[in-house]
């Protein structure tokens, strides 16, 4: 019997998004409070354009010592966004993550980010199913 874990089964369904207009610092501050290292940048209308990672924010503002409340989350964001189907395999998340060389990738429905898929989350899934059937 085989067993396929979709990516839906294991995503993360907490997304940040931040407006593109935001600066670095106040978009800095909301992934901090909500516990998250990147965030979705969106347009006016909520459409993903990209996202911003606390690599991003280190390489891109703080190693040049720029400030970042004068910085927009447009200007130093990666784009366009890494994303995967919901439907898809953790097996075809795993290549994908390898394929892009990221250690996220933004899960998709119907046209909407609707969570997060990381190299720890599909590390997890497998533990779990590897101490299951060890104890079978």
């Amino acid at each position: 019997m085989t067993v396929v874990l979709k990516v839906r089964d294991v995503m993360n369904r907490d997304v940040t998004k931040v407006n593109a207009e935001t600066d670095v610092a106040t978009a800095t501050k909301i992934m901090v409070e909500k516990g998250m290292k990147c965030a979705v940048v969106v347009d006016d209308n909520d459409r993903p354009l990209g996202a911003v990672t606390e690599g991003t924010i280190a390489r891109k503002v703080v190693r040049d010592c720029k400030d970042p409340s004068k910085i927009r989350v447009r200007e130093i964001m990666s784009s366009p966004l890494k994303t995967i189907p919901a439907d898809a395999s953790l097996r075809e998340a795993s290549e994908k993550l390898l394929e892009e060389g990221v250690n996220q990738l933004y899960v998709e429905e119907n046209g909407e980010i609707v969570g997060l898929i990381t190299e720890h989350r599909i590390l997890k899934a497998i533990n779990e199913i590897v101490l299951t059937l060890i104890s079978i």
